[in-house]
């Protein structure tokens, strides 16, 4: 967090020392992340992006890193896991919603996701339905208590 302060705090200098540079990096930067969130499925390559947005790969990867703090590859990945573990319940096929979160290796995703979430993704979604159908029970107890005291 305090890192996340202090880059914010740089960025706010160097906005106010630099407001016509940063409002057209920040058009690319927003196009970028919203391209990047609607084709996650997609093979996402910084040749591609950079043939999509008619910019230099370096120049995406320069102002991706400045205004993230994180390479366009790292974003990517992170994005992807995320959307996987979103629907990690709503498929019973681990390697159909690996593969429909824009991952083409098992071996690849099975290891960013135990890096990034120091558990396998079978014991993640085990766990995430152990706790789901303990939430439901302890609803469900919670609301026959209320309707039993109520009656009384």
């Amino acid at each position: 967090m305090i890192a996340q302060l202090f880059l914010d705090i740089n960025r706010h200098s160097y906005e106010i020392r630099n407001p016509q540079e940063i409002k057209a990096e920040s058009g690319l930067y927003q196009n970028l992340i919203a391209y990047i969130d609607n084709h996650l499925a997609d093979t996402l390559s910084l040749e591609e992006l950079s043939e999509h947005f008619y910019v230099s790969k370096y120049h995406i990867s320069h102002i991706f890193k400045e205004y993230l703090g994180i390479s366009i590859h790292q974003y990517i990945l992170k994005k992807r896991l995320a959307a996987f573990k979103d629907n990690i319940l709503e498929t019973d096929d681990i390697s159909e919603s690996f593969i429909n979160c824009g991952f083409k290796d098992y071996s690849c995703f099975y290891r960013a996701f135990k890096k990034e979430y120091g558990i396998s993704p079978s014991d993640y979604r085990k766990n995430l339905k152990q706790n789901l159908s303990r939430h439901k029970e302890k609803t469900t107890n919670t609301s026959e208590s209320n309707i039993s005291s109520s009656e009384y």
